[in-house]
């Protein structure tokens, strides 16, 4: 549960007790108990920003995330995996970036950069598959890709808005899901 809470909070980067619990599918009252202990271990902090109120997960609470993940791969055996399906994902997160980037400064048409983002999302599904046999948390990212897709079609902010699970943000976060599995450092 511990390990659960506390990626949510990483992958979320700040959110209320209700979304931490809700990206896992945790029970939200055991959440809201976890987080107040990674809270008293400094794992976590609570804080309140432009009215919204949520947790932020602390260096301390990085560093124990990670050790958390690195003894889930060893206990699952799904190193190797992780490591591969990585690099493949690395092939074709180049072409995400620019086009997400091109969407947001004006440069891409939509249409041409809206098909680099179903051809990632063609490319990911396999390694979901693969990875989800091992690791169940990675389940799912398939499924918010295709539903901000489908919902770009009448709101083009469903590609990169941050307000929203738009593709970006989903992608951005399936990107640092895998980076933080294997305790690597973010690249393009």
């Amino acid at each position: 549960m511990t390990l659960l809470t506390l990626h949510a909070v990483r992958l979320l980067g700040f959110a209320d007790t209700g979304a931490v619990a809700a990206r896992f599918s945790q029970d939200r009252s055991v959440v809201e108990s976890v987080l107040i202990e990674a809270g008293i271990n400094g794992f976590v902090s609570r804080r309140t920003f432009a009215g919204s109120s949520g947790w932020l997960l602390s260096n301390l609470g990085r560093a124990e995330n990670e050790r958390l993940l690195s003894k889930e791969l060893d206990a699952t055996g799904a190193r190797s995996l992780a490591a591969a399906v990585h690099d493949d994902f690395t092939d074709f997160n180049h072409g995400v970036v620019k086009a997400c980037s091109g969407i947001q400064l004006g440069t891409s048409s939509g249409p041409e950069a809206t098909d680099v983002l179903i051809g990632a999302l063609a490319a990911w599904r396999p390694l979901e598959a693969q990875l989800t046999r091992q690791l169940p948390r990675f389940d799912g990212y398939s499924l918010r890709l295709l539903q901000a897709l489908k919902q770009s079609a009448n709101d083009a902010a469903w590609l990169t808005a941050t307000d929203r699970d738009s593709y970006h943000r989903v992608w951005f976060e399936l990107h640092e899901d895998l980076i933080a599995t294997l305790g690597i450092q973010r690249h393009i």
